[in-house]
């Protein structure tokens, strides 16, 4: 009996069969839109389940017209009720699952962009499995249409359902476990359900219509509905709504995704905004400190401006120095007195030589100045600044003050902090020429903001600017001094000059002249004897010889005197060997002469000042150096020549020597200097008391055009 109902009532059964289907298919259809930039894997095959709930809903729909064709109550034209098009349908729907398990499956295991390649491959392999085995089936039995149709059906069955619903089935429980590590369990458990149902669902398509295909010939549907007294068809549809069920139910998760990520973005755009906001206080924060600098470093260069202006006016460094500690106290607001305290030379003591006193009600003078003085005896020492804290002397690098404003490891430029640093007295290093000259001193009263970072970076600026005033003051006076003495040195020259002319000529008018009266005298007593007295004309003869002879050699001397010929025959190496030969016989002083490279013509104003430098100095070594050895060296180069005259005589103060503090001016070595300037050479006097003497000459570039090409 109940057989007998569900065979009448089987119409109903398909109609629910396909609607469970179609209602799956089309609801992962409608829900495409929410999944689309979805981060779960399953949102990339979801497309083609859904292809294959609706075909294969239209499949079973595709059953059901037949049904009632048979029972004449459809309208439907012949050919679309053809078992060709349901074979189509079903085929079609197995080969979506088939697809959508592989490609499933690929992104569950592996990365990359060949999914729907790889998902293509097998879906073809299984499409083609079916097609050989309806065909080996046609080639071996020759069955009737309808037949083949059926066996057709019962092999899609086997090898594309059954296998689309296992591959599907399995790939749908490894993303379950997705869902469960993303803290939604409830869905995947949802997934979870769908797979079973699959799964069940391909085991139920062992279950075929009868054919002569083994074992269909023995387990088929209507085995089923004789055995259970109801059709498998029944089962399927109960299988495909629980499926359809799962299946929408494991959409919401798609939902909850959006939600989570629109309450991501959300927050992320709020805390985007809190940041924004953040940084714009920061901002504004920042850009008020800035124009606080800015308006101190404007201040300060105003000041520093001020300052350099009022140094720079003047090059008298006498001016210089005594004006220093009042203008730095007029001009810093910060600084109350000031105190400048140089080194007249390098070995020489620290001399105050600007000062303005500091009227502490807090502390005496006396006490005050002393504290600036060890300060800077300290800094001068040294060479780095330093105050004044608690009475101790502290580099300003290592100054600890409580603060943490107060000055750290190293200054910076115009900063603004306007915190107490703990000091009311530093002293800031003068430096010219890369050494330390002295020190400027700066206090303020002890009631006083004490000095900040900012007062200390314009106390080092206003030391740096009264550094470079006093160099260029004493460069100044060095390049004034020198014009004087050149002014001099080139008196002594034109007196020098006339004074050799007027030896000259009193050599000449005493000794030449003589002898040639002598001799003019003598010839013309010989010509009045010449016929009288031949005997004593040839013995006046043999006189007037010798007297022309001892002419020749005053005349020879004096012209040696004046410039060797052998500087102009043979060149600068054989007149210094023979002036230092006669130079040594003449004052028996040990004189050697070395000479190192290729010597080679110079060309011939420095061949001349090399000679006179050699001969000063082997001149000033008899006259001041109580010397027993000289060595004269001279070093060719490829870029010049070097020559060296030293002696192991008694030695002297260079520095005051050119200074004429002994009483008397230095004509000798100031002639040395300006010779080797006058060639684009240098000369360097080096000596110190019992130490010897010895004088480079370095001029690059001194050879002839022929030697040196």
């Amino acid at each position: 009996m109940m057989a007998e109902f569900f065979e009448r009532n089987l119409v109903v059964i398909y109609f629910f069969y396909g609607l469970a289907f179609f209602s799956m298919g089309l609801a992962i259809w409608l829900a495409s839109a929410r999944f689309r930039t979805s981060e779960f894997r399953l949102a990339g095959a979801l497309l083609f389940l859904a292809g294959f709930g609706i075909v294969h809903g239209l499949q079973e729909w595709f059953e059901m017209f037949l049904l009632l064709d048979e029972r004449g109550g459809t309208n439907i034209p012949g050919w679309l009720l053809l078992p060709e098009m349901r074979l189509l349908h079903m085929v079609t729907s197995f080969l979506l699952l088939v697809f959508f398990g592989i490609r499933l499956l690929y992104a569950n295991r592996w990365t990359g962009n060949n999914g729907n390649r790889f998902a293509l491959t097998g879906a073809g392999a299984f499409l083609g499995l079916w097609v050989v085995s309806v065909a080996a089936t046609w080639l071996a039995y020759r069955p009737e249409r309808l037949a083949m149709i059926d066996a057709a059906d019962v092999l899609a069955r086997y090898s594309l359902g059954i296998t689309g619903a296992f591959i599907a089935a399995y790939a749908i429980r490894l993303e379950q476990n997705s869902f469960r590590q993303r803290g939604m369990a409830r869905f995947g458990r949802a997934l979870l359900g769908a797979a079973i149902t699959l799964l069940l669902y391909g085991l139920t398509q062992i279950i075929t219509r009868p054919s002569f295909i083994f074992p269909s010939t023995v387990l088929n549907s209507e085995l089923f509905l004789n055995t259970f007294g109801f059709p498998v068809q029944l089962l399927r549809t109960l299988l495909a709504v629980l499926m359809a069920a799962f299946i929408i139910r494991a959409l919401n998760v798609f939902e909850i995704e959006n939600q989570q990520r629109l309450t991501n973005a959300v927050e992320q755009r709020a805390a985007a905004q809190r940041e924004a906001l953040h940084v714009q206080q920061q901002a504004r924060v920042e850009t008020e400190r800035l124009n606080r600098q800015l308006q101190a470093a404007v201040l300060d260069l105003s000041l520093l401006f001020n300052v350099s202006r009022r140094m720079a006016a003047t090059l008298d460094r006498a001016a210089l120095l005594q004006d220093a500690a009042p203008l730095v106290v007029a001009m810093l607001p910060q600084v109350n007195a000031g105190m400048l305290v140089l080194r007249r030379a390098p070995d020489a003591p620290l001399e105050i030589v600007s000062v303005v006193e500091c009227n502490d009600p807090a502390a005496p003078v006396a006490e005050r100045k002393a504290q600036g003085l060890q300060l800077a005896e300290y800094t001068a020492a040294t060479g780095r600044p330093s105050w004044m804290i608690a009475h101790d002397v502290l580099p300003l690098d290592e100054a600890t003050p409580e603060t943490d404003d107060a000055v750290g490891a190293g200054f910076h430029p115009a900063p603004t902090d306007e915190s107490t640093a703990g000091g009311h007295t530093m002293a800031m290093p003068l430096t010219a020429r890369g050494r330390v000259i002295g020190s400027l001193v700066f206090c303020t009263l002890y009631d006083a903001t004490s000095f900040t970072r900012r007062d200390v970076a314009l106390a080092r600026a206003v030391a740096d600017q009264l550094s470079v005033a006093i160099d260029n003051a004493t460069l100044y006076d060095e390049v004034q001094q020198s014009g004087k003495l050149r002014g001099e040195l080139l008196h002594r020259v034109v007196s020098a000059q006339e004074a050799e002319r007027q030896r000259i000529a009193r050599e000449l008018h005493d000794g030449t002249g003589q002898t040639l009266t002598a001799l003019g005298l003598g010839l013309a007593a010989a010509a009045d004897r010449l016929d009288s007295d031949p005997a004593a004309v040839r013995r006046q003869l043999t006189d007037m010889k010798q007297m022309n002879a001892q002419v020749l050699q005053e005349v020879h001397n004096v012209i040696a005197d004046l410039r060797p010929s052998i500087l102009d025959n043979l060149g600068l190496i054989p007149a210094l060997r023979g002036h230092v030969s006669t130079f040594e016989s003449r004052t028996g002083i040990q004189t050697q002469l070395i000479v190192q490279g290729k010597a080679s013509r110079l060309k011939p104003e420095v061949e001349t000042t090399i000679f006179r430098i050699v001969q000063e100095s082997l001149t000033n070594v008899v006259r001041h150096a109580a010397a027993r050895s000289v060595l004269v060296q001279v070093v060719f180069g490829a870029d010049g020549v070097q020559i060296s005259v030293h002696d192991d005589g008694r030695g002297f103060d260079v520095a005051r020597a050119l200074a004429g503090e002994d009483g008397r001016a230095a004509w000798g070595l100031l002639g040395i200097q300006e010779r080797a300037a006058l060639v684009g050479g240098t000369a360097e006097l080096l000596s110190a008391p019992d130490q010897g003497t010895t004088v480079r000459l370095s001029i690059p570039q001194p050879f002839k055009e022929a030697d040196n090409g």
